[in-house]
């Protein structure tokens, strides 16, 4: 295997830690895992899929810093049950797919 997917699954299983932690919203997480399963040659892997799955139902839930400065406080405020609402559906959708990805990594 080459070194640069190597360095790309070595991020894969740092995020799943950080989501397994808390420290790394799952939604985020999903998003990052997606882009980088390209990257590690993994967009194909049965334990990877499920975060596409996730990253696509809440694509449209601005959680990450970058985007959330681009919508209006109370718009946020608005929609912050159902962004608490998707992150524990995607927290128990994808938590085991979390540790098998730690366990492989």
């Amino acid at each position: 295997m080459d070194d640069c997917k190597h360095q790309h699954q070595k991020r894969i299983a740092e995020t799943a830690s950080g989501m397994l932690a808390g420290n790394v919203s799952y939604i985020v997480g999903a998003r990052l895992m997606v882009a980088l399963s390209f990257e590690a040659g993994l967009e194909r892997d049965f334990d990877i899929l499920p975060f596409v799955g996730a990253d696509s139902e809440t694509d449209a839930l601005p959680v990450e810093e970058k985007i959330k400065h681009l919508w209006s406080s109370e718009a946020l405020e608005k929609l912050r049950p159902e962004i608490d609402r998707a992150e524990t559906w995607a927290r128990k959708f994808l938590e085991p797919h979390c540790r098998s990805l730690v366990a492989r990594f």
